[in-house]
């Protein structure tokens, strides 16, 4: 039934939204838990590099300390080098910054730069001109050193910033997910916020029917077998005959709905061509006012009764109550429905139906004051005609 199916696929799309949003926010942690990784490496690499740069100037330096053999240091500078060109290397792909490429580029430079104005030193030192190397390692060399560190502290700023960008952003969609899901979950919600028992009535009675139908009278599974008070019924009847207000009349609808054992009911009239609901029992006190007006050609129980004067039985199953919609027919037109939400598959009972029908007919005289009716083409009977929302 249409009640039974929204909320299927209520509960489908609560889930598949459900399900999309652990999925972003798995792969938004994922690829914030990568970054923060990468971060990691990065900043251990850069800081090797800073101790390949520093040991290389010290190194140096020890080439033209007194009493120092020049060989081991060499054999020193020549292996910071090579770590220094393989972090290098190695750290490249690593970084994300739009800067970086660039800053790699001059700190590779200027390690060019370096191991050139090293072999120069090394060239004086084997000719003896140990002032001339001494020039080259706290001049030159000092100068490449310098800014090669200078460099370094570039590409590490330039990658602290876009590391920032990258987990802002991470977080940004991370609330963006979880906003939308806040969202899915109050619209579901607020779709819900209807009192239980107007739901079923909503869907039934108001709602789109199915074209197959069963004989009149049909038994189910679930129908109760406490018979209906005839008598109550009958005493009821009487008094509707006698009402004079409105109030009464709102007292004896509460007294049809516990004869019939409905847990709600609504009183429709018509007006033109359309249905409205006038009173309820069983139902919040907005409840009737959100029901809004029935096309005459409308695709539902409530206007295939009006129609046809015929008495509508919408068949419940475990999930949603069934309803019976019996017409109100005056002399000449039907001028509304008596529509009733009807618990334990009672709506199938042959007494039952006899009795909704009745009552229906009592309150047309009652209501015969209510503005003009649309004439309905079919002849007036009660005979019970069976559906399935």
């Amino acid at each position: 039934m249409r009640a039974l199916l929204t909320r299927r696929n209520l509960m489908a799309l609560l889930l598949g939204g459900t399900l999309a949003a652990a999925l972003a926010l798995w792969n938004i942690e994922r690829h914030s838990l990568t970054r923060l990784a990468t971060h990691d490496t990065v900043a251990v690499s850069f800081d090797r590099i800073s101790d390949a740069v520093a040991g290389i100037g010290a190194a140096q330096q020890s080439y033209v300390a007194p009493g120092q053999l020049d060989q081991p240091w060499f054999e020193r500078t020549s292996s910071l080098v090579q770590g220094l060109k393989d972090e290098v290397a190695a750290v490249g792909p690593l970084l994300g910054s739009s800067d970086a490429a660039g800053a790699l580029q001059a700190l590779s430079g200027s390690l060019e730069a370096l191991m050139a104005a090293d072999g120069r030193t090394r060239q004086n030192l084997s000719l003896g001109q140990d002032l001339m190397a001494s020039d080259v390692i706290f001049s030159d060399g000092r100068n490449i050193l310098d800014g090669m560190t200078a460099q370094l502290r570039e590409l590490q700023g330039a990658e602290r910033a876009w590391h920032r960008a990258e987990l802002a952003s991470l977080s940004r969609w991370r609330w963006l997910v979880l906003a939308l899901m806040a969202l899915l979950w109050v619209g579901a919600f607020g779709a819900l916020a209807v009192h239980p028992s107007a739901i079923p009535i909503r869907a039934t009675v108001v709602g789109t029917h199915d074209s197959t139908r069963t004989a009149p009278g049909e038994p189910a599974a679930t129908t109760r077998t406490t018979p209906v008070d005839l008598a109550e019924a009958a005493a009821l009847c009487t008094d509707l005959a006698r009402v004079s207000d409105a109030t009464a009349l709102s007292g004896l609808l509460g007294r049809a709905a516990s004869v019939l054992d409905a847990s709600g009911l609504l009183l429709w009239m018509s007006a033109g061509e359309q249905l409205f609901a006038v009173l309820g029992h069983g139902y919040p006190v907005d409840a009737v006012a959100r029901f809004g007006p029935i096309a005459r050609g409308a695709d539902n129980a409530a206007a295939a009764a009006w129609r046809t004067g015929r008495l509508t039985v919408v068949p419940g199953d475990s999930t949603t109550l069934g309803a019976l919609v019996a017409p109100m027919c005056g002399p000449g037109a039907c001028v509304g429905v008596l529509a009733l939400e009807i618990r334990q598959g009672r709506e199938h009972d042959p007494a039952t139906q006899a009795v909704a029908a009745m009552v229906a007919a009592q309150l047309a005289a009652v209501v015969s004051a209510w503005p003009a009716a649309s004439l309905g083409q079919a002849p007036v009977t009660v005979e019970a005609e069976a559906q399935s929302a």
